[in-house]
């Protein structure tokens, strides 16, 4: 090819690459074009030197943040200048180690550059996991939901570890190509990689398939009526000249259906029953006469009832409380959790971040609401705290489902446990502790919006619940380490 033609052809690796990793995340779920992707983009990246190709990689992994993500902020109702400064702030954050890559990669050499990629990834994420206010959204792992014997990584290194394997691939693919005159080198390369990603898909089929069954429990997820139904005809009392007063039988008549559903299905034989976040909504002071009957309810029906109360005050300042009670058998309330995710856009009642969690004659449990398993590092308490089933109440809209739903599950395979997410406007789902689907229903294609499942409840020790994130700060060494063997070597003309 001449010269035009190699950048024509580059052009096209970076716009191809651009759509496969686009409609790989957020929305949509194309697992395979994950991995094909960054190859794409890495290759268009190494044909420029230095700086040169940075700019269009930036613009491009804006781009593909757009193609993800930009509808679903749009649904969510953010103001346009937040929506419109994300995309560019993940395509400058995403496209980093790509220039990492050019920058450090291109001083070393032999099979040991392959590292620079994917460790740069690792590093980046790790910074994200520990400093995203609004958790881990966007991070690699997410766009390989169903792929079960690879998400059992997740077990061991946490879901950083499955970012690294992508990495590494996109990098070697491309090492590959740029070695295919020294074929033995080359195959070496190959075998090596090979080898990894072998032994990772059989220690997850394995994990899959020598397990137990385990005793279980039977819980019901209820999704009587959505909050968001309720809170349009609040809308239409606005000009009531009461509208606390004008809006009280439409709550009540909100709960009355809730607490009948509440009964049916203990009646059925469920001993665990949750609600979906902001169900339990409620004006203060009115929470207590609410509470009450809860409680009065899980002791006449002789369950473990999860209810999310969303307590505001009309005529006052203060932020919205949304929490979650866990009210047992005796109508005691034994775990009393405020949502710590998403508070600096959601604006309510920050929590501390400190997760309870109750023994029972099945199991230890614990709660959390929505937003909250998007911070790995919050959730991890439930492994060590040897949590054998996490309830997740939560509140979605249309362009977030069902993605919201499945980054819930690799919380469940990193601490071993089950998760249940009933959900209002968005996917409800229950897994078991190896992120096998249990049941699941989808409030957009349902009439009915009751979820069961008979859902194990021994925790499952992991290596990830043993040792912590300690993956994330191996692959923050190797990439430091790198970054220093490259300065202290003699720089080499970047091709």
């Amino acid at each position: 090819m001449n010269t035009q033609s190699n950048k024509n052809f580059s052009i096209l690796l970076l716009l191809a690459g651009t759509l496969l990793v686009g409609f790989s995340m957020g929305r949509w779920l194309a697992p395979l074009a994950a991995w094909i992707g960054p190859a794409l983009i890495l290759r268009y990246s190494r044909d420029h030197k230095g700086w040169r190709g940075y700019p269009l990689i930036l613009v491009a992994y804006t781009l593909a943040f757009i193609i993800g993500f930009m509808a679903m902020w749009l649904g969510a109702g953010w103001a346009l200048p937040l929506v419109v400064s994300l995309p560019i702030l993940y395509g400058l954050l995403w496209s980093l180690p790509y220039l990492a890559d050019r920058l450090v990669g291109a001083r070393l050499t032999g099979f040991a550059s392959t590292l620079v990629y994917p460790l740069a990834a690792t590093t980046l994420e790790f910074v994200n996991i520990h400093t995203n206010p609004v958790g881990m959204w966007g991070a690699t792992g997410f766009t390989q939901y169903g792929n079960l014997p690879l998400m059992q990584l997740a077990s061991v290194t946490g879901m950083i570890g499955i970012t690294f394997l992508m990495g590494w691939f996109a990098s070697v693919a491309n090492w590959a190509w740029e070695n295919r005159g020294l074929r033995a080198e080359m195959l070496k390369g190959l075998a090596v990689f090979g080898v990894a990603l072998a032994s990772v898909f059989a220690f997850g089929l394995l994990r899959l398939n020598l397990v137990s069954s385990g005793a279980t429990v039977r819980v019901a997820g209820i999704t009587a009526e959505s909050a968001h139904d309720v809170g349009e005809r609040f809308e239409r009392l606005a000009g009531a000249q009461d509208p606390v007063a004008a809006a009280r039988p439409l709550l009540q008549a909100h709960w009355d259906m809730y607490f009948a559903a509440t009964a049916r299905e203990a009646q059925a034989g469920a001993q665990v029953i949750v609600w979906p976040e902001i169900s339990g909504m409620v004006f203060e002071p009115d929470d207590v006469s609410f509470t009450a009957r809860a409680q009065e309810v899980a002791r006449q029906n002789g369950v473990y009832l999860a209810v999310p109360l969303w307590i505001w005050d009309p005529n006052t300042v203060r932020p919205i409380v949304n929490k979650l009670l866990l009210i047992d058998p005796t109508g005691t309330i034994v775990i009393e959790h405020v949502k710590y995710g998403g508070n600096i856009v959601e604006g309510t009642l920050l929590g501390d971040g400190k997760l309870q969690a109750v023994t029972t004659p099945f199991g230890v449990l614990s709660g959390v609401i929505c937003w909250d398993a998007d911070y790995p590092t919050i959730i991890q308490q439930t492994g060590q705290n040897g949590v054998g089933l996490l309830l997740v109440p939560s509140s979605d809209w249309f362009e977030i489902d069902p993605l919201h739903g499945h980054m819930a599950v690799f919380r469940a395979i990193e601490n071993g446990m089950s998760l249940v997410r009933q959900t209002d406007q968005g996917l409800s789902i229950a897994v078991d502790a190896y992120g096998r689907v249990l049941a699941q229903t989808d409030f957009f294609g349902s009439t009915d919006r009751t979820m069961v499942a008979q859902v194990p409840v021994k925790h499952v020790a992991t290596i990830y619940t043993a040792f912590g994130r300690w993956f994330e700060w191996l692959c923050l060494i190797g990439f430091i380490i790198l970054v220093a063997r490259a300065l202290f070597t003699r720089r080499v003309e970047v091709a």
